[in-house]
């Protein structure tokens, strides 16, 4: 009996059953929203991705945040797919090809994002024989930076579905790490999109530092507070301005394109998200919820967990 199966049958994970092949299901998404710890889960995944961002102003001019954050994704998926085939699948001409099929950037962009993330460390060269080829790896620094990322979701998450803590040991095996990768990226390449349950938050989604700002003022309620608040929170937009290494006139464009979408309202010195914008908040977060859940089940299931690794989620599910 797998880990994975175990934990399929346990308190606070069945809410991840209800995924179909590709994408998680309308039920499956409203029953999570309504499950006890789910706005403590909201409050810790938000606070870290606000912990977690890095204003960079030519990062910022070189791509969209959806594609800075897609992008090392891209990358590592690529590795991975064709590392089962024995080859280094992870090159400037694949990435390009990857990043015009899902519209992340131009060609252009890519190479130079590629330029860069070179010259921080985090993808590095490949010795290959075919001198046409020109292989790239993914560094051990691109793999732990990712797996802090998703651990502190899976830290988040832990909250209404148990089973996350298993996941997040798992990060310590580069099995689970290689299928959760691939599981992720067929997904998406598929056409999953987490905000398709939630379109309204597009605009933040497709502006620079635009969800962490949504995310930061949400963090302004404080701990007595429900999660979305539905008071007014504190709003300073030189504050946010400066934290997100973005423009005032950034900030105000992008929380009056809200404001007009019904998302927000704002005040002299505080902002209400308003019902429209906590419920999307909400959808979106549930539906990135079990969208790695699923992706972890898959994963764990490969990794071939035994049964004494399932005890973990027994007694933290009972």
């Amino acid at each position: 009996m797998t880990l994975a199966t175990a934990a399929r049958g346990r308190p606070g994970t069945s809410l991840a059953v209800g995924m179909t092949a590709l994408t998680p299901s309308p039920d499956a998404v409203l029953r999570l929203r309504g499950a006890p710890g789910f706005a403590a889960a909201m409050r810790a995944s938000t606070a870290a991705a606000v912990r977690l961002y890095r204003g960079d102003r030519i990062l910022n001019a070189l791509l969209s945040d959806r594609a800075r954050a897609l992008f090392p994704h891209v990358a590592l998926y690529l590795h991975f797919a064709e590392q089962r085939d024995g080859e280094l699948g992870l090159t400037v001409g694949a990435m390009k090809e990857m990043c015009a099929r899902l519209d992340l950037c131009s060609g252009g962009r890519c190479e130079a994002m590629l330029a860069l993330m070179r010259a921080a460390g985090l993808v590095a060269s490949a010795a290959n024989l075919d001198r046409r080829r020109r292989p790239l790896v993914p560094t051990d620094k691109l793999i732990a930076l990712h797996q802090e990322r998703w651990g502190v979701q899976f830290d988040a998450m832990s909250a209404v579905l148990p089973a996350a803590v298993v996941y997040r040991t798992a990060l310590n095996d580069p099995a689970f790490v290689k299928t959760f990768v691939l599981e992720l990226g067929r997904r998406f390449i598929a056409g999953l999109r987490v905000l398709d349950g939630a379109p309204e938050l597009e605009p933040f989604a497709e502006r620079t530092a635009g969800m962490v700002i949504l995310f930061s003022l949400a963090q302004g309620a404080g701990p007595e507070q429900p999660f979305p608040p539905d008071e007014p929170v504190p709003l300073s937009i030189n504050a946010l301005a400066t934290r997100f290494s973005v423009s005032r006139k950034h900030v105000l464009t992008l929380l009056r394109d809200a404001e007009e979408k019904g998302l927000l309202a704002r005040g002299t010195d505080a902002i209400t998200i308003l019902l429209r914008g906590r419920e999307a908040i909400e959808r979106m977060l549930a539906t990135m919820f079990l969208y790695m859940a699923e992706c972890a089940e898959v994963a764990l299931q490969a990794a071939g967990k035994d049964r004494d690794s399932a005890d973990v989620v027994v007694t933290l599910s009972a």
